[in-house]
């Protein structure tokens, strides 16, 4: 498998829309039911594009099979601060692939100016928890029953890293 880890380009917006879709379809990760549409995706791809946010891509056999990015606050008085979005598609997880993608999308940060990296994770996605400890995030806190669906609660875990 021809495996690599890379800044993103405006052509893989396509790709990155696919695999978030991928993702979301597992109803499991995500903060979401459905993927936005082709012109929301592109919309949101634009603004990230426009303020020169993080974004990193994983490909395989030349399809995007992960995505990064860091989306900065578009409010001057916490543009410093950036919100961490990622996936990776099924077959894909458990590779190091998360990894790889984030310590890249942190170096962009870095080169950025962000200062503080934030995230918000669901409580039983203990891989996601354990990657981002690893890469010196913190806990700050918890909203509890945050998330209902076909009537099961989840948390949501508040997480953050000070880049500078």
């Amino acid at each position: 498998m021809s495996l690599n880890i890379r800044p993103a380009a405006d052509a893989d917006m396509e790709g990155c829309h696919r695999a978030l879709a991928v993702v979301v379809d597992e109803g499991r990760w995500l903060s979401r039911l459905t993927a936005p549409s082709a012109d929301g995706y592109a919309s949101f791809w634009q603004s990230l594009r426009k303020m020169q946010a993080p974004q990193v891509v994983a490909t395989a056999e030349g399809a995007i099979v992960g995505w990064c990015d860091i989306a900065p606050r578009d409010n001057p008085l916490n543009a410093h601060i950036g919100t961490l979005g990622m996936g990776l598609v099924p077959g894909y997880r458990g590779r190091g692939i998360g990894k790889g993608m984030l310590v890249l999308a942190l170096e962009q940060a870095r080169t950025r100016k962000l200062e503080r990296i934030q995230l918000s994770v669901l409580h039983d996605n203990d891989a996601a928890i354990g990657l981002y400890a690893r890469l010196g995030f913190v806990v700050e806190g918890r909203r509890h029953r945050e998330w209902k669906h076909d009537g099961v609660y989840r948390d949501s875990v508040l997480m953050a890293l000070d880049v500078t």
